[in-house]
């Protein structure tokens, strides 16, 4: 079974518990692990084996500068299937910086996330 791996960044607050509300309830029994850092991300991405299982990773974050300390960890990124969660269209060159990780899909904090766990449920089945 794929395995999710939730970077919400802690700075998020309400808006990271309620999107991890409504992946827990759209994908219910898929594990989870969920980390609130970088560096915490960055431990659970090494952990996994890349010929037993290809997770997931989901990034959370209305912190560009967050993003900038993740992309600084790309080699971990590499090869993996990330869909991304950014803060607004309103941020200047926001598409730069998205294609920098070559999402396999990205939205925005202003969505209910209908089409995101559609995507996730898809990428799992695969």
């Amino acid at each position: 079974m794929k395995k999710i791996i939730l970077f919400i960044d802690r700075d998020s607050q309400e808006k990271g518990s309620f999107f991890l509300q409504i992946i827990r309830k759209r994908l219910p029994g898929i594990k989870m692990n969920i980390c609130t850092s970088v560096a915490s991300c960055v431990t659970e991405v090494s952990r996994t084996k890349p010929y037993m299982e290809k997770p997931i990773i989901v990034l959370f974050t209305h912190n560009i500068d967050r993003l900038d300390d993740l992309y600084e960890k790309k080699d971990m990124l590499q090869d993996k299937k990330i869909v991304m969660v950014l803060p607004t269209k309103k941020i200047h060159d926001i598409t730069s910086i998205v294609h920098r990780f070559s999402p396999r899909y990205f939205t925005y904090m202003d969505n209910q996330y209908e089409d995101l766990c559609d995507v996730l449920h898809k990428m799992i089945v695969q």
